[in-house]
């Protein structure tokens, strides 16, 4: 009995179990914090290349193959490449490979990206809520503009 009641009043390993119960929350927090400004930096890359490109198929009036080729370069340069990339540019022929057909000036053309691949974000979140949608943590953006080609 008197082991017994030592080694209830031996505090030594107290701090030592409490990092253990406290650390995988830490860990948790740290990596949620750092994928979730990943995901929205990833979101804000792709925001900053499409608004860049379509500006510069508004003043041309479509998006020529050469624009489109760059538009694809810069957003693999990111990361967001290969056959989860959809790049959707409407009215269809804004974004033909005819360099004569352009969109008039005061129509409206639109872009749309979506990189159709999660996040790695998607992962830490699925963890506490399994049913959560995958397509949720795609990064897309859409986004459109008049055409000032006269």
């Amino acid at each position: 009995m008197e082991k017994l009641r030592n080694l209830l009043k031996n505090k030594k390993g107290n701090s030592i179990l409490g990092y253990v119960i406290i650390s995988p929350f830490l860990l948790y927090f740290i990596l949620y914090l750092v994928l979730g400004g990943a995901y929205f930096m990833n979101i804000n890359d792709m925001n900053n290349i499409c608004n860049k490109k379509l500006d510069r198929a508004l003043v041309i009036g479509q998006f020529t193959p050469e624009l489109q080729e760059e538009l694809e370069n810069e957003l693999a340069s990111h990361g967001f490449s290969g056959t989860d990339l959809e790049i959707e540019i409407t009215p269809t022929f804004a974004g033909d490979n005819d360099s004569d057909s352009y969109i008039s000036r005061g129509n409206e053309i639109e872009l749309k990206v979506i990189y159709k691949k999660p996040h790695w974000f998607y992962g830490v979140n699925k963890f506490f809520s399994p049913s959560l949608d995958e397509s949720k943590f795609y990064i897309g953006v859409k986004i459109s503009g008049m055409s000032e080609k006269w």
